[in-house]
């Protein structure tokens, strides 16, 4: 704008030429390069991710990779996505290559009319004199080819930032893809929607005529895909967990177990039928009071990269939860409850041993012990363990054992779901399904 102020001050042929000149360059040529390139961003975030996801999995798998043979074979899967990769990124290449000469070619061209403009200019003022006043052409006598020449340098030089927003859609198409990553995350729809305000002291939780499936739309969001909504995973199942003592859960694996102790944690809402908390609805009881009240294991056992001490205290319900402030005397008899005092005391570091990324450098059952330490330090009234001892030994699975059925006579609540036989022998009554 302020180009063209000053160029309509020396003349206004330059003023109109650089108009059009810059509409072309900078609206014009990019919308083009824009509709060439566009799909090529989501395409190379595409792949570029699934490339780091191969890369990951690769890496936490490369055990079993090593034992089975099969390094040839991930190598080669990797090289090819590299080069698909690479070949999307050089036909981008190419693509800002050819319209960034393009809009080289269309500068030259503009200023090609421009001095074309000058000469023709600087011809009628030469003229101008011995012509009458009425004919002079585009100007009056006082035009000079001074004027003409700023004008020239003025126009010429203002295409810097033009071409510069010309070449703008090669690094957006990929910065758009990724904001649409982004906001399709930011916009997905929650599985449950927590606005519930009760506190009640935990007397009961209730499950009453419920119906679920993974297989509904409501559900499919929840990390899980099961199915067809015409059969449920559970249908119309009740089920009572007393105040005191021990539920045991027990059935063939895919008849929904795992799934009524995620709903009594209300990671979803059942299709039908309702649970209840002390008779009250679980939608209608606070959620952090809720997760103050209950606790759950699940069958994996998340350990985060840090040390078993701190591991252990992000379960303690202490307002101030950091590792420091939590006596050892405490979480040493939390471990001896599941049977993990030994390996621990037995490490180079006892508790502040680095457990590794996911807690590689245990075992399996070393981290499933850890797991059930932290569920003996939460002071919770309902406790939920979902197979706690599938991948523990018979003495170890005893000792546990023990320890949970003196959790239940301290008081808590306790369901237990599990497929042996011999972990269903400390529960008061045994629900089959």
């Amino acid at each position: 704008v302020v180009y063209t102020l000053a160029l309509l001050t020396l003349s206004a042929p330059f003023a109109v030429t650089l108009v059009i000149a810059h509409l072309t360059v900078g609206v014009v040529l990019p919308k083009l390069f824009a509709s060439a390139v566009r799909g090529v961003g989501p395409e190379l975030r595409k792949e570029s991710a699934a490339l780091d996801d191969e890369m990951l999995d690769d890496m936490r798998g490369i055990g079993e990779i090593i034992r089975f043979g099969q390094g040839s074979a991930r190598l080669a899967s990797i090289a090819r996505r590299t080069l698909s990769l690479w070949g999307k990124r050089l036909r981008l290449s190419a693509k800002n290559g050819d319209f960034a000469g393009l809009g080289a070619a269309l500068v030259m061209l503009f200023t090609a009319i421009t001095a074309f403009l000058v000469m023709t200019l600087c011809t009628a003022v030469s003229t101008a004199v011995d012509m009458p006043e009425g004919l002079i052409w585009m100007g009056s006598v006082d035009s000079n080819a001074p004027a003409l020449v700023a004008a020239f340098v003025l126009l010429t030089s203002s295409f810097g930032p033009t071409l510069a927003l010309s070449a703008l859609p090669a690094n957006l198409t990929q910065t758009f893809a990724s904001a649409r990553r982004l906001f399709a995350l930011m916009d997905e729809t929650p599985a449950v929607v927590e606005q519930g305000a009760e506190r009640p002291e935990y007397q009961s939780m209730t499950m009453s005529d419920v119906t679920f499936g993974y297989g509904s739309s409501a559900h499919t969001s929840g990390g899980r895909t099961s199915g067809s909504a015409s059969r449920p995973v559970l249908d119309h199942v009740s089920l009572d967990v007393p105040q005191h003592g021990i539920l045991g859960i027990q059935g063939p694996s895919g008849r929904g177990k795992s799934t009524m102790l995620k709903l009594l944690m209300r990671y979803w809402d059942p299709d039908s039928g309702t649970i209840s908390l002390s008779n009250i609805p679980l939608p209608q009881v606070d959620a952090g009071w809720r997760r103050r009240v209950q606790t759950m294991m699940g069958q994996e056992t998340y350990l985060f990269d840090s040390t078993i001490r701190e591991n252990l205290t992000i379960a303690c319900n202490s307002a101030d939860s950091a590792a420091s402030a939590i006596p050892d005397s405490v979480l040493r008899e939390a471990l001896a409850k599941a049977s993990a005092l030994e390996l621990v005391d037995a490490l180079p570091n006892g508790l502040d041993t680095q457990v590794g990324e996911l807690g590689g450098r245990l075992s399996e059952g070393e981290k499933q012990r850890i797991g059930l330490a932290r569920m003996f330090l939460r002071d919770a009234d309902l406790v939920l363990f979902d197979e706690p001892t599938s991948r523990l030994d018979a003495y170890n699975e005893s000792v546990i054992l023990g320890s949970v059925n003196n959790l239940a006579e301290q008081g808590s609540a306790v369901v237990l779901v599990s497929h042996r036989d011999s972990t269903m022998r400390v529960v008061d009554r045994i629900l089959r399904i």
